[in-house]
């Protein structure tokens, strides 16, 4: 997706974010090089631009494997990006052959508390590493030595991060064993700051704590954000430890942002189905709404190897837009996608639906393949059939090909763009037909 998110502020964002690409390619083995055979990537990350700006939180969200944790590995450099910039104060990370001074600003606090401290150091040992390995205090640091050396102000600088997380200096030569896993996320954000930085990367700090622990660290988190001048690419799925913390949120899905908006915003009028889609899934603590329904997205995430075409989230949209010439409600609609998506994926048995039918093979395969209680007029029932005959040939193509002629969506041949959020129900490109939207007034 090309469209660029950004916020709409006069000042000069701290994080500019540019189309950036990660793909990981997994035909490398040594059978692949042997044979030649290549395999397509996995586009975890596909082309994604934002802005972060100073003092600014900004959350990003999605489901699990949406490539939101890759996403700020390769902002910080830890990843190699396959293409786009990433520019910090000014500064093209990708381009530059020296990123010391970026490591110094720059900190990470990752999701496991128990993975991401050495169990064979002590904490006090892990929150100094950082200060070693640049050589802290600097020349040009304002740190009143008072006749102390290099490493007793680190000492007494990791004896003074402990407190402030909230923990004892006493516990400096204590190993991470000794402590719960709220006690070790503390330990992780005091590593962070370290070298005192402007911009941390969270990715999903809270989700491995009990719940009364996450909203201490949440706390924590946003006392040190004021404290320090802290800005914070906050990465999660909870969308409510998102509203609670976050000033501006953007949503990912399959590599791709969908949108971006202030947080407020976004939870008061989402403009993309997906947006809807999770924020309908949070759980609700008044008992007004305990008894409504929660309509779960349909179908399975595909395969980021093999992304859909034009939109993304349009194999399990509710909303995906009909051609102007098909008259058909939304869930109607859907059915007959999920009937071509079948059979392009020739994910029907043939020889089953042969066995079980009594002689008229492409009844059978309606009678399987359509729900019941779906209302189709009788010219699109005669469409349908035509396809259905052509697989009970075993013309798998053509019975494919028959369905994508008529019901094929603007969802699938468009890639959709927008400000706020990349959806074609939000404006449609200029050599669309624009009666098209009119299904979307008609859906169910």
């Amino acid at each position: 997706m090309s469209s660029d998110h950004t916020n709409a502020t006069a000042e000069e964002p701290l994080l500019r974010v540019r189309n950036l690409e990660k793909h990981f390619d997994t035909g490398d083995s040594l059978l692949d090089r042997l044979f030649g055979d290549t395999t397509d990537p996995v586009r975890a990350v596909d082309g994604i631009s934002f802005d972060i700006h100073e003092g600014e939180t900004l959350g990003l969200v999605g489901e699990s494997g949406c490539g939101k944790s890759t996403t700020g590995e390769t902002i910080l450099q830890l990843l190699e990006p396959t293409a786009g910039t990433v520019e910090y104060d000014g500064t093209d990370l990708v381009e530059s052959e020296d990123l010391t001074e970026f490591r110094r600003r720059a900190g990470v606090v990752f999701q496991d508390p128990y993975s991401s401290l050495d169990p064979r150091m002590t904490v006090g040992e892990s929150i100094r590493q950082p200060l070693d390995i640049h050589d802290w205090p600097w020349a040009d640091s304002d740190v009143d030595r008072q006749g102390c050396s290099d490493q007793e102000l680190r000492r007494e600088r990791v004896a003074d991060l402990m407190e402030r997380v909230g923990l004892s200096a006493d516990q400096l030569d204590r190993y991470p064993g000794e402590f719960s896993g709220g006690q070790r996320q503390r330990i992780g954000i005091a590593r962070a700051l370290a070298l005192d930085p402007d911009f941390l990367v969270l990715d999903e700090p809270t989700s491995a704590l009990d719940v009364s622990v996450q909203a201490q660290v949440l706390n924590l988190l946003a006392d040190l954000q004021a404290d320090f001048d802290l800005t914070y690419l906050f990465i999660s799925h909870d969308l409510s430890v998102i509203r609670h913390i976050c000033d501006r949120v953007a949503v990912m899905y399959l590599g791709e942002l969908v949108e971006v908006a202030e947080t407020d915003d976004l939870f008061a009028n989402p403009q993309h189905p997906y947006t809807e889609a999770l924020l309908e899934s949070v759980p609700r603590a008044s008992t007004a709404e305990q008894q409504r329904d929660i309509d779960p997205l349909s179908g399975d995430v595909p395969s980021p190897r093999d992304p859909p075409s034009g939109c993304r989230f349009r194999t399990r949209c509710p909303k995906v837009i009909p051609p102007a010439n098909i008259n058909l409600s939304q869930r109607a609609y859907r059915a007959v996608m999920d009937v071509r998506g079948r059979i392009e994926s020739r994910d029907i048995s043939l020889d089953e639906i042969r066995n079980d039918a009594e002689g008229n093979v492409a009844a059978a395969l309606a009678d399987r393949l359509l729900p019941d209680d779906i209302d189709l007029p009788e010219r699109e029932r005669q469409h349908l059939h035509l396809a259905f005959e052509s697989l009970a040939d075993g013309e798998w193509d053509e019975a494919a090909d028959e369905l994508a002629e008529r019901y094929r969506s603007i969802c699938e041949t468009h890639a959709p763009e927008g400000d706020r959020a990349a959806c074609h129900l939000n404006g449609l490109p200029e050599d669309v037909n624009p009666r098209t939207v009119d299904r979307v007034e008609t859906r169910e």
